[in-house]
């Protein structure tokens, strides 16, 4: 029930000539992640970052609502990374690439920026920015959540208290589509006692391509002290270009020649994003409070963020538009406050989020064989004649460049009421209902050919195998395919969680979900211009419980061990609309939600006097019925499908380490370690895949970073910091015979660095700092894109040098 990007392609189509290396298997798999259990390298902040100002000199607690209740990190059996407001000024976080580097259980793609893709655990079932089943990973803003299929919106950070990474099965607590893990922003909230403000630039020289500048500032004010509180922020940030848009001639296949003077110019990609938030609290009184929160942010970018790898480092040779463009309207009214027998949330909270790209698509008709299997036998479709549909040599043809724009326009209601037990006693529990109501009145796409000739030989081939009147089209003149859908889906929760003390070291704990949906699918038309309208109507249900059980063991108060099982799942759906001739192919008229078991041993340890924290588990991970969409011209062009292809199982370790080595000196490192395969397939495409590693998961991930503070006076302290992130090797895909003539690629592994110093005041009000971003000036793969029919290769930003300041007025500082 969800609209992907369809690319088109024509039936009739043999299949291409592609191949694939076959992923080598982890015969060692196990050693390693013993290894890396026993010996806590590389990890990303922050399980407890923040330096306590106590005199013992020891890690601060750190505070998470992982449960949806408040809870000292150390105390949650789950596997969390956190990273706090120290840690995101000390890193320099403000976007999702900036930590999901740092995060081992994390791996991403992107097209640039508005289209990351992220897994967790390795839980990837081939989705991309081009085409994308629902996601498998939660993502939250306070209660808020934004999942939407696949693609999570590229929210700028600015004015948040933390970022909370759930590792594993999130359903009992958070729902569908939490399956892999969930992410959570968790925002400052207006203090209604006290008066605070802030200002931050930024301002970077990408070398060899334009500048970064950002502008960000917030204001707390207590409009009646102790009662009422508003805080607001804004933001203004920009991002110059370092892909060139080389000039060149292109001679088509159907002898037209054109260049792509109209697009070419160095420093190709741009990005701006501007927004804010607004939030206003009310202390009702000592047991009720209300806050109420809008946030805003607007995103354009133009240009590309990829390379041509038969071309110099960072250039392409682009022939036409392109764009994307997103909105976030987002709104939450929260409440909570004390009952009785229990404290009682509720949440409603209110989305729009607007997306439009213009994506230039040339290759396609360049490349595709068309119905006879001859590259670029399709741009007969802008002759007067031609050799394969016609009866003499191309004559009277025009450029056949092709182009596409793709529009969304969801939005989603919630509400959530939820009960939580008050702190003490032995019996801690949870419940609550949850409603969610997410409807997309319009999505759909277009693909342009403004040399489109509707009296070609090969457009009226196509007319007549589709049964229409030579030389006549169902779509606006120049338009090659277009559709456009209307989705609505509600979806109902129940949820529950209880755990009970069965003595002061030991605890027990378990959960469950009922989920149920409802969905309507409906397409007023989608198309190429030959063919004849096909409107379609779906409509569906699905019902679904999922539980948890666990325990925990303190062999110390400082020493915890835990094991459970969790379940995650996405819902089902159907594929509807498609010509008979796909289903005789293969697309399921339905497809079943999948389910994730995942068996999981953790430990959490403080030690060396609250110096040391050192956090990690393994897990095994079985995905039932695992659930995937498929683009392949041999089997549904022009669309693609979903289908449940087959089980697959996931196992690895994650270990952690903060170490506050001195009062100067402190350490985070995190790694990862994760193996995961196809294991069986009823589905014929996949048999080749049997064994294979899932896409976009490295085997080993890491970060870590080393800081040094000292004190210059008795008022100022200096500091530098040095931080590097690895994510490994990692296939761009799943190995579809025949879905676009490429092979599966192994993207390389890469390694990015940075460094920062600069000078802090012991109150910190302010700070001054000069940065390397990208030391080595690595030019990374971020994504090896074949869903255009070429090769394209995202690449990350090259070396900046910055500088950044920033000051706080009143009660924040930078020191927290």
């Amino acid at each position: 029930m969800r609209s992907p990007k369809r690319h088109p392609a024509v039936t009739y189509f043999p299949k291409a000539a592609t191949g694939f290396t076959r992923g080598s298997g982890s015969k060692v798999g196990l050693a390693v992640a013993a290894v890396l259990a026993g010996f806590a390298v590389p990890r990303a902040p922050s399980h407890a970052a923040e330096a306590d100002n106590s005199t013992s000199g020891g890690l601060a607690e750190v505070v998470v609502t992982a449960r949806k209740r408040e809870e000292n990190l150390q105390d949650v059996p789950l596997s969390v990374d956190v990273f706090t407001k120290k840690d995101m000024q000390n890193l320099g976080i403000s976007g999702f690439e900036d930590y999901a580097e740092k995060v081992p259980s994390i791996s991403f793609i992107s097209e640039g920026p508005g289209t990351q893709f992220f897994v967790m655990r390795g839980v990837s079932d081939g989705s991309n920015p081009n085409y994308s089943n629902t996601s498998a990973t939660g993502f939250f803003i306070d209660d808020m959540s934004l999942s939407w299929q696949g693609v999570q919106p590229d929210l700028h950070l600015y004015d948040i208290e933390r970022i909370e990474v759930l590792n594993g099965p999130q359903g009992t607590t958070f729902g569908a589509s939490s399956m892999a893990g969930a992410i959570r922003y968790v925002t400052n909230k207006p203090d209604v006692n006290a008066f605070s403000a802030g200002a931050d630039f930024d301002g970077g020289q990408i070398q060899g391509g334009q500048q970064n500048w950002t502008e960000e500032g917030f204001i707390n004010l207590p409009l009646i002290d102790g009662i009422l509180g508003l805080r607001i922020s804004a933001f203004s940030d920009s991002h110059g270009g370092f892909i060139n848009d080389q000039l060149t001639t292109r001679t088509w296949v159907n002898g037209a020649v054109s260049t792509n003077a109209e697009w070419a110019r160095n420093d190709y990609n741009r990005e701006h994003v501007e927004g804010g938030r607004l939030a206003l609290k009310g202390v009702l009184n000592e047991q009720w409070s209300a806050t109420f929160t809008y946030g805003f942010q607007r995103q354009l970018t133009l240009g590309a963020w990829d390379e041509d790898p038969n071309l110099a480092p960072r250039t392409v040779e682009r022939f036409g538009p392109e764009s994307h463009h997103f909105e976030a309207n987002m709104a939450e009214f929260h409440v909570d406050g004390d009952v009785g027998i229990g404290d009682l949330v509720y949440a409603s909270t209110y989305w729009k989020l607007p997306t439009r790209q213009e994506n230039e698509y040339s290759e396609y008709i360049q490349n595709y064989g068309g119905a006879y299997g001859v590259p670029g036998s399709n741009e007969g479709v802008t002759c007067l004649n031609d050799p394969v549909y016609g009866t003499a040599p191309y004559t009277g043809c025009n450029v056949p460049l092709q182009y596409y724009e793709y529009h969304t326009n969801p939005e989603r209601w919630s509400n959530e009421l939820r009960l939580i037990s008050k702190p003490g006693g032995k019996f801690h529990w949870l419940g609550g209902l949850y409603w969610e109501k997410t409807r997309d009145k319009n999505s759909g796409s277009t693909y342009y050919m403004p040399g489109l000739r509707t009296n070609s030989p090969a457009f009226e081939y196509y007319n007549y195998y589709s049964g229409t009147p030579l030389g006549s089209t169902s779509l606006p003149a120049k338009e090659w395919y277009a559709y456009t859908t209307r989705t609505d889906y509600l979806q109902t929760t129940e949820f529950a969680d209880l755990s009970y003390d069965l003595t002061d070291k030991f605890n027990v704990e378990a959960g469950v979900v009922h989920f149920h949906s409802n969905f309507r699918y409906y397409s007023p038309f989608g198309q190429f211009a030959y063919a004849a309208t096909s409107p379609t109507l779906d409509v569906g249900s699905s019902n679904k419980w999922d539980s948890k059980v666990g325990a925990n063991y303190k062999i110390t108060d400082k020493v915890m061990v835990y094991a459970d099982f969790a379940q995650g799942f996405r819902d089902g759906g159907s594929n509807s609309g498609f010509p008979q001739g796909c289903y005789n192919r293969g697309v399921p008229q339905s497809y079943v939600p999948d389910t994730l078991n995942n068996y999981e041993v953790g430990w959490k340890t403080t030690s060396l006097n609250g110096r040391l924290v050192w956090n990690g588990a393994f897990y095994d991970m079985n995905w039932k019925q695992l659930q995937t969409i498929i683009y392949d011209v041999d089997i549904c062009a022009p669309s693609s499908y979903y289908v449940n292809v087959g089980n697959a199982r996931i196992y690895g370790v994650e270990s952690n380490i903060d170490y506050k080595i001195s009062d100067n000196w402190s350490f985070q490192a995190a790694t990862s370690y994760t193996d995961s395969h196809i294991i069986s397939s009823p589905y014929a495409d996949f048999q080749g895949n049997i064994g294979e590693r899932l896409p976009y998961v490295p085997y080993l991930s890491w970060s870590w970073n080393v800081r040094y503070e000292h004190p210059l006076n008795k008022d100022l302290r200096g500091y530098a910091q040095f931080d590097i992130s690895h994510k490994g090797d990692m296939w761009n895909d799943f190995h579809i015979e025949g879905s676009n003539g490429f092979p599966r690629i192994l993207q390389p592994s890469y390694s990015i660095m940075n460094i920062r110093m600069g000078l802090n005041p012991e109150g910190g009000h302010w700070l001054a700092e000069f940065y390397i971003r990208n030391l080595a000036d690595k030019n990374a793969i971020i994504f090896s894109n074949t869903g255009n029919f070429d090769l394209r290769e995202t690449t990350n930003e090259p070396r900046v040098y910055g500088l950044r300041l920033n000051y706080r007025f009143g009660k924040e500082t930078n020191s927290e």
